[in-house]
């Protein structure tokens, strides 16, 4: 009876440590249980972790684990930061914590500097917390080697960037899922072509199967481009500054479009998409990313947050989203075989990615 009860209770705990380790789940456990930690519910953390778990269903001990974070060493520095950040939003600025303050006069506004200031660094605390498990868990799962192999090699890339961009790129292909689904894509042959390339990063992912196919890239940011020719040197590599609007297309195995369709007006974005189908050779592929606009609050969400970058950019527009059936409709027409891939980013922003494969002649005909 007793062995029975053992291995019983090490199944459970086995089922309890291995539950919902994708990097999203994880990285939900952690920054609620760091969340829960950091909050003022005093002897109920435990129980409200564990309830919360259950509820959103996530790694209950990974949720409850990350409650730790309220212990006795941390314990002091998260009620002092608490409650300077809490004056802080009240008054626009910090003021001496002193601890007589709990007990005084002034206990009420202390607590509620407590408690507005605690969700406050929870939510910084918990978001920073997730993010680490995140990145951690995607490079160390093992079914990921092929991923972080192609990773290593563009960062190996710009090992010799300037630290600006090298840190852009490292933390661009730790955050962005657009390379692991790219890694599970056929991604042809040929001739590959990224219009709005930036540094170069798509390309250089894709040559690392297949160093020698010719690479062809183009955009705006002068910069970019510059570190971008430096760190492809080593492969056949044509990037230039300019408009895609405006480039000439080659013939490509493959072309790339990813998170620049929206700098142009709906017109265009039709106009550029049938030029790429016709660039194409047989069996090629264009591959473009545009944000999701049937995802309800992921996707207000991600419209405010690209309408802010537009903001932010010199010269800037007001980006233009067209809805899944009117991209897929103009492929279609391009006689173009279909596939859609919806997802959300590490950041909370929803997308699209279209894969559009051109049949052979014989098969369109």
């Amino acid at each position: 009876m007793i062995r029975r009860f053992q291995t019983r209770a090490r199944q459970f705990v086995s089922v309890l440590l291995k539950e919902k380790l994708e990097p999203r789940q994880a990285a939900a456990a952690v920054f609620l249980g760091i969340f829960i930690g950091i909050v003022p519910i005093y002897g109920f953390q435990l129980v409200t972790a564990v309830g919360a778990a259950l509820f959103f269903k996530l790694n209950k001990p990974l949720t409850v684990g990350a409650t730790f974070i309220n212990n006795p060493l941390l314990q002091p520095l998260i009620i002092v930061s608490s409650v300077e950040i809490g004056y802080f939003l009240r008054s626009g600025s910090f003021r001496h914590f002193q601890l007589s303050a709990l007990t005084g006069a002034h206990f009420k506004d202390e607590v509620f500097a407590l408690v507005t200031g605690s969700v406050v660094l929870g939510v910084l605390v918990g978001g920073l917390g997730a993010a680490i498990t995140a990145a951690v868990i995607q490079f160390k799962s093992p079914r990921d080697q092929g991923l972080r192999d192609r990773v290593r090699f563009v960062n190996g890339m710009f090992a010799r960037s300037a630290w600006p961009d090298r840190g852009f790129v490292r933390w661009k292909m730790q955050l962005d899922r657009i390379f692991a689904l790219l890694a599970a894509e056929d991604l042809g042959s040929g001739t590959v072509v990224d219009l709005g390339c930036g540094y170069g990063l798509a390309l250089g992912f894709v040559a690392f199967s297949q160093p020698r196919r010719r690479l062809v890239g183009g955009d705006l940011d002068g910069h970019r481009i510059k570190v971008a020719r430096q760190a492809l040197s080593s492969l056949n590599a044509d990037l230039s500054v300019g408009d895609i609007r405006n480039v000439e297309l080659p013939p490509a195995g493959l072309i790339l479009i990813l998170d620049v369709l929206q700098y142009l007006s709906a017109d265009e974005q039709m106009t550029m998409l049938q030029r790429c189908c016709s660039a194409l050779v047989p069996q090629g592929i264009l591959i473009f990313r545009v944000h999701d606009r049937e995802r309800g609050l992921w996707s207000k969400i991600t419209l405010a947050f690209d309408r802010l970058l537009f903001v932010l950019a010199p010269g800037s527009v007001r980006p233009v989203t067209l809805v899944a059936a009117e991209y897929r409709s103009v492929l279609e027409k391009a006689g173009m075989q279909v596939e859609e891939r919806r997802f959300r980013n590490r950041l909370p922003l929803a997308h699209i990615l279209f894969i559009a494969k051109k049949p052979l002649a014989e098969a369109a005909v």
